[in-house]
């Protein structure tokens, strides 16, 4: 594997650990939105589209599977958004945590891409709020949503 898929792993395994409320989700997004807005970071290199696709492909279901697991643990936590359906239902309950890891990952690749091309981190910032709309209010204020410059 590349090395900078594996520093990427590496970091994001121990940042994504530390992931427990929404604070430090918002924390954790403000640090990967800096790494994939700086060209030579080992974010940016591993998430441009060249070399081995098997290697890529690896990368990409590790980290999925990272990001799966915080956010099963934010579920579990019952760090969510108080937003409620008219059943009465919170969004946690139809929230899939593999889905949004997908989700997020998506926003992070085709967020970075459209930033890394205008050289403004607001496409990137756009995706992630929707990825992470439900986590959004989990802390009350907390500043998920209002990231753009």
């Amino acid at each position: 594997m590349r090395t900078h898929f594996a520093e990427v792993l590496a970091r994001e395994s121990v940042c994504l650990a530390g992931v427990t409320d929404g604070a430090k989700l918002a924390g954790w997004r403000r640090r990967v939105v800096e790494e994939l807005m700086t060209p030579r970071s080992p974010y940016a290199l591993a998430m441009r589209l060249t070399g081995d696709v098997p290697d890529r492909a690896d990368f990409l279901d590790r980290w999925r599977e990272l990001i799966a697991e915080t956010v099963d643990r934010l579920l579990r936590s019952g760090t969510t958004g108080d937003t409620h359906f008219s059943s009465g239902q919170s969004r946690r309950a139809d929230v899939d945590a593999q889905k949004t890891a997908v989700l997020i990952l998506a926003a992070l690749h085709g967020g970075s891409t459209l930033s890394q091309i205008s050289k403004d981190p607001w496409p990137l910032n756009a995706a992630l709020d929707l990825a992470l709309a439900p986590f959004a209010a989990a802390e009350g204020n907390c500043p998920i949503d209002n990231m753009n410059p």
